[in-house]
């Protein structure tokens, strides 16, 4: 498993969806814009970090991280989302 892969992906999915929410947070002050920003990059690496936690218990998970985000691969190896939300959106 390629913990820095996910970790890249996650990253990746924020600034993505930041990117999509900058019309409304132009609305915000600067700096409340950049915290939003740093909370959300907080917030997703807190959530890559109880996943992996939660894979070192649960084999079937670890194994299908393990086969997303395999090597050392930049992108995922498969268009699963590893984030509900978008797996939702997709649907």
């Amino acid at each position: 498993m390629n913990a820095a892969a996910f970790r890249r992906h996650a990253d990746d999915v924020v600034e993505r969806e930041l990117r999509r929410a900058q019309g409304r947070l132009a609305a915000l002050p600067r700096d409340r814009r950049e915290e939003v920003e740093q909370v959300a990059l907080r917030v997703a690496a807190a959530l890559v970090d109880g996943v992996l936690e939660q894979a070192r218990d649960e084999p079937r998970l670890a194994q299908a991280l393990c086969r997303i985000y395999h090597g050392g691969a930049h992108e995922p190896g498969t268009r699963i989302s590893a984030w509900p939300v978008e797996a939702v959106r997709r649907a």
